[in-house]
């Protein structure tokens, strides 16, 4: 896998797709590895030059020199120099969870990079009822360990659907104990109370990049009446609700979902291959 150098980071990812496709950057959430998109990656990539990458403080790209706290902007800066660097710009970028608040602070702080925005599962401003959520899930990480939050955060990712299915949960239980780069503890802090401060609300109607809000009508962690929010927010967006999908969408309705996917971005391409 590539290695690119960052400022104080050198950051691991995959590229995938035609050379000639326009490039598509994804962006992961809250403890979460650019391999989370392999649903994804082969759909995109028959069309896109999709890019995926590890964020601070997780998978492959780990920690970097900077020791202490950093907000949602941080992360934005680390992919907007990621994409200046390789050099990909302008993209078009999917960001899911804390992934979809890393990609409203990049195209508000760096909007001549960005084709067009997709955000995913969201949220606009994190209000104490998230923040409540998030700081008991950094403290059950740092008690019990990476593989029990795992086990937990699942019962808020996914449907009841996708507990009917023993193959599924025995799946996921082997992935996360196998995956060698686990998150530590003071890496998981970090990305928490990041995510905690993060408030993007009262600048989104600044956004005049094309944007696509997607929700899963079932979504527990990150209720719709969030994407709601943002579409509300930013002019001319689009908003998608999903249906029976919860945060997860990617992983238990991939069909659905990367079709609200490509039907944005060909509507948004420049060229095709």
């Amino acid at each position: 896998m590539p290695r690119t150098r960052v400022e104080d980071l050198e950051v691991v990812w995959d590229v995938a797709g035609p050379v000639a496709g326009e490039p598509v950057l994804l962006i992961n959430g809250l403890g979460a590895v650019r391999g989370s998109w392999y649903l994804q990656v082969p759909a995109l990539a028959e069309r896109y030059r999709v890019y995926t990458y590890d964020n601070r403080d997780v998978g492959e790209t780990g920690s970097g020199a900077m020791a202490g706290d950093y907000g949602i902007d941080r992360f934005a800066h680390d992919a907007a120099m990621l994409i200046e660097t390789l050099p990909i710009g302008p993209v078009h970028v999917i960001g899911a969870s804390m992934g979809g608040a890393i990609a409203q602070e990049l195209v508000l702080a760096w909007p001549e990079l960005i084709r067009s925005v997709q955000i995913v599962c969201s949220w606009p401003r994190t209000d104490p009822w998230l923040g409540a959520l998030i700081a008991d899930w950094n403290d059950m990480f740092a008690a019990m360990g990476a593989q029990a939050w795992a086990r937990n955060s699942w019962l808020w990712v996914f449907t009841h659907r996708w507990f009917r299915d023993a193959g599924l949960m025995a799946g996921l239980e082997a992935g996360a104990a196998s995956y060698p780069y686990s998150q530590t503890p003071t890496m998981f802090g970090r990305q928490c109370r990041a995510a905690i401060a993060f408030d993007a609300q009262d600048r989104l109607g600044g956004i005049t990049t094309p944007t696509h809000v997607i929700a899963g009508a079932e979504d527990l962690l990150t209720p719709p009446r969030y994407s709601e929010a943002i579409a509300a927010a930013i002019p001319g967006s689009t908003l998608t609700i999903v249906p029976e999908a919860g945060h997860g969408m990617f992983w238990e309705t991939p069909g659905a979902f990367n079709a609200a996917l490509m039907r944005f971005l060909d509507a948004n391409c420049a060229r095709m291959p």
